[in-house]
């Protein structure tokens, strides 16, 4: 009976009120977070495809650094394009049964995209070091990328 009266009492209802209303502003925060993560991803989407779409509108894929460029927006897609699919993700909390498989799935593809766009910044740099310090041309070397 002593228990329930300290945990029933006034302070601890206002306490445990205050942090349900703590947690529900952060849930709340979170799904803002996220749809703005999402608009930005979708701008940088529509900026990739519309690079994309202009380096081979104007044939510029024919050039070698055109093409490293090609490579860089691709992976910048990818990435952005995974980053968009969180938007699954918004109402988790309420049915996170539901989402566990496609959470697994989209931070696979995500984190595979992350290290695409590492790797072909590598790429990237070696290949205009080389180019611009040691004045040597890698052009045959293309066909690793």
């Amino acid at each position: 009976p002593e228990r329930d009266a300290i945990t029933n009492s006034p302070a601890n209802i206002q306490a445990s009120v205050k942090s349900e209303q703590m947690n529900h502003s952060n849930d709340n925060h979170t799904s803002v977070d996220i749809v703005v993560l999402v608009i930005c991803n979708s701008a940088s989407v529509l900026v990739c495809l519309l690079a994309s779409t202009m380096v081979f509108g104007f044939r510029l894929h024919l050039k070698v650094v055109y093409r490293l460029a090609l490579y860089q927006v691709l992976s910048s897609l990818a990435l952005a394009f995974m980053s968009v699919f969180q938007i699954v993700f918004i109402n988790y909390d309420t049915n996170s049964g539901a989402y566990g498989r496609a959470c697994v799935a989209i931070a696979w593809f995500t984190l595979y995209a992350e290290w695409a766009k590492l790797l072909f910044t590598m790429w990237v740099t070696f290949h205009l070091f080389c180019f611009a310090v040691l004045h040597k041309n890698l052009k045959k070397l293309e066909v690793l990328y």
